[in-house]
């Protein structure tokens, strides 16, 4: 390496700051991976020193010492991959020391390591270690780091130069980490060799399981209750009345019988001599028959004690045609009651 001017030591404020997309390795879904040391700078350097691969292989890689032309020196660069003393997993990949000229700047360090595990059920962590890592910028300025810095921790160079990122991570979609311990990125203004150096670049999968997808319950659509049928009734009015006077005579009790004589209900005059039976109708007739009167009146003869037929339709009120005219009954008698003797009914 040419020698240089002795510059003054500068010390640049350091900032948060997210890398860009793309800007870090690709992570792999799929395992963990390792790479100890990458440069592209220009359009023609491409150099990429040290791989490493877990499940699919090789596992371990190691370069004692790789000299790039008139760039420099890298020496003890590695990469390993494999299951953690912990029970996790685990990338791991650094230098033990670097010295490259790439004009615009130098870059000098000691050992530098990235490294990520990741255990069962878990999302990837991460450490980086930098020790006596010094970025020179011939006549303006030199960055002096030494220790574990904070993720995405950057330091501007002057003049628009470029900048150094250390601890750079970058979270992927699939909750992959892909951690880069030092990367140095230099713009238009290094010329020929703008571009990046990257030491140090470990990937681990995230293995975070998914979460479980609750089950939708599908409610049954309830099946609309059936509407009970509404079934009108129809009433059947029965009269009587006193044969002489010709008002209205309280207490006779009806029944209301079908054309077999079958009993459908009974029911008793007010002081109008008027009361109703309400039934559901069928397709038969109905008889109205006195089966007992108040006392003072005597029941009617055997022929005359029912009236009809009848046909009463749903929700329809049916009076009979003629009151029933009751006589007084003779003095010592006994109010009438022919609930035993009621004869099949008969046209009246």
């Amino acid at each position: 390496m040419s020698p240089r001017k002795a510059l003054p030591a500068v010390t640049l404020a350091a900032v948060l700051a997210v890398a860009l997309p793309g800007s870090a390795q690709a992570a792999d879904p799929t395992g963990f991976a390792a790479t100890g040391f990458t440069a592209t700078l220009g359009s023609s350097i491409q150099i990429t020193e040290a791989r490493a691969a877990y499940p699919t292989g090789p596992v371990r890689a190691d370069v004692s010492s790789a000299r790039f032309s008139s760039l420099g020196t890298v020496a003890g660069i590695y990469a390993v991959t494999g299951e953690h003393r912990t029970g996790g997993t685990a990338a791991e990949a650094g230098v033990a020391s670097t010295e490259l000229d790439l004009t615009a700047a130098t870059l000098s360090t000691g050992s530098v390591s990235a490294r990520c595990v990741t255990e069962p059920d878990s999302a990837p962590t991460a450490r980086v270690r930098v020790n006596d890592a010094v970025v020179a910028v011939p006549e303006s300025a030199r960055v002096n780091v030494t220790g574990n810095p904070q993720p995405n921790t950057t330091f501007q160079l002057p003049g628009g130069l470029g900048r150094i990122v250390l601890n750079e991570q970058v979270t992927g979609a699939d909750g992959s980490l892909t951690v880069n311990a030092l990367r140095l990125t230099l713009g238009e203004g290094a010329g020929l060799l703008a571009g990046d150096v990257v030491i140090g670049s470990v990937t681990c999968p995230s293995l975070v399981p998914p979460p479980e997808e609750e089950e939708e319950e599908i409610e049954e659509a309830e099946e609309p209750a059936e509407e009970e049928a509404v079934v009108e009734e129809g009433v059947l009015i029965s009269v009587a009345e006193d044969a002489d006077a010709g008002h209205g005579v309280k207490d006779v009790v009806f029944d209301v019988v079908d054309e077999r004589g079958a009993l459908i209900d009974t029911c008793t005059t007010d002081a109008s001599g008027r009361c109703g039976v309400a039934f559901v109708p069928g397709e038969r007739t109905y008889y109205a028959c006195v089966s007992q009167t108040p006392a003072g009146y005597a029941m009617p003869a055997p022929d005359e004690v029912c009236d009809g037929p009848y046909r009463v339709a749903p929700g329809a009120e049916v009076t009979i045609h003629e009151p029933f005219p009751l006589l007084r009954a003779e003095t010592g008698t006994e109010a009438g009651d022919g609930a035993e003797t009621l004869p099949a009914p008969a046209e009246r």
